[in-house]
């Protein structure tokens, strides 16, 4: 992986590259930012150019041999760490469906990774030979480079057993780089979080995840524009909607509050088969869809001069609407649209999620 094949993130690319030209190095670091935001693909970037033999100014050469394996994910001196499903299991017994994972989107999630493992509803974890197994590694001498690195994906799955680590961490064998990615501090247990020097990834530009998202995946500039307002700095997320995009999104919220308003009861079934034939990932869709438009009605109502975040057709949908609804029933209708997201990537049962949905709206507008 080399920085620029990384989405944005100009600024905590400079950082980094800064960090080993000024030898600033600092060997247990926190990559922590939002699914999809790069975090991964910035820490495995960055192991890259500290191993490179010919670092340019502003990225790894990607030609040298030490630059290859990194690439492949195969350099003796670069060890991976991440959620596995089993409990006598480390991370080396998937080291092959790991690198082909992370070929397809180094910016996948947790969920999307566990899949790929056929863990159905088993729970991902981080093993205690897993632990073991890096202490082992990392007391070795290095093969090839100056540096041992460990890039470890998503340290929430270590719970109590990140204890084993440590004192590796605290102490670590000289020229030892620990890169843990995560997504969310709260779940990393303190003793390791104290020990590591914090690094803040922001969610990607919108200007940035437009001109990927034209380049990349080919979308015309509306498409790409629209795509980018509902991931919200979110790759993976983008990535989803994409292969689930629905341009018939605002037909359908304006007819099934259309249903609502006019009290259409008889309707009431036939909307919610609507939305059951869509499918799990186009209901998602339907929903993330709702709750950005219905935020920038919430946006437009405290803030009439706001620039709103959406296309000429959707404006004026929203300038109708608003003024018929007050800000608190916008909130309330707001949790109930969250809510129902929630339950859905749940797989709640979607024809009594939706039928209810429908209800609970109505009693908010209507009263």
């Amino acid at each position: 992986m080399q920085f620029t094949n990384i989405i944005g993130q100009n600024a905590t690319k400079k950082y980094l590259i800064d960090s080993v030209q000024h030898n600033r190095i600092s060997h247990a670091q926190l990559f922590l930012g939002a699914e999809g935001s790069g975090n991964l693909a910035l820490a495995l970037a960055y192991a890259q150019y500290v191993v490179c033999e010919n670092k340019q100014a502003h990225d790894s050469c990607g030609e040298c041999n030490p630059c290859r394996k990194a690439q492949k994910m195969i350099h003796p001196d670069i060890h991976y760490s991440y959620p596995t499903i089993g409990s006598k299991v480390k991370s080396t017994d998937f080291a092959v469906e790991w690198r082909e994972a992370i070929a397809k989107n180094p910016y996948q999630n947790a969920y999307q990774w566990l899949q790929y493992l056929k863990a159905d509803n088993k729970q991902g974890n981080i093993t205690t030979d897993e632990c073991d197994d890096i202490v082992r590694k990392l007391s070795l001498m290095a093969y090839e480079a100056q540096y041992k690195i460990l890039v470890m994906w998503l340290p929430e799955y270590l719970g109590k057993e990140g204890n084993r680590l440590l004192k590796i961490i605290e102490e670590p064998p000289e020229n030892t780089l620990f890169l843990l990615v995560a997504e969310n501090a709260d779940l990393i247990i303190n003793t390791i979080l104290s020990r590591t020097q914090m690094l803040r990834i922001p969610r990607i530009e919108e200007d940035a995840l437009i001109e990927v998202l034209q380049k990349r995946q080919y979308l015309p500039l509306e498409s790409a524009q629209q795509i980018a307002l509902l991931a919200e700095g979110n790759y993976n997320e983008a990535l989803n909607l994409i292969a689930n995009f629905n341009n018939d999104n605002q037909t359908m919220l304006v007819r099934w509050l259309t249903i609502i308003l006019q009290r259409q009861l008889n309707h009431f079934n036939a909307q919610t088969e609507r939305f059951t034939e869509l499918g799990r990932e186009s209901q998602k869709n339907f929903l993330r869809y709702s709750l950005h438009f219905l935020r920038q009605c919430m946006l437009l109502k405290a803030i009439p001069k706001h620039r709103l975040a959406l296309t000429q057709p959707e404006t004026e949908l929203a300038r109708q609407i608003t003024p018929t609804i007050n800000i608190d029933k916008l909130e309330q209708i707001f949790k109930l649209l969250n809510d129902a997201y929630y339950h859905i990537e749940r797989n709640a049962n979607p024809r009594i999620l939706f039928f209810n949905l429908t209800i609970k709206v109505g009693d908010v507008l209507l009263h």
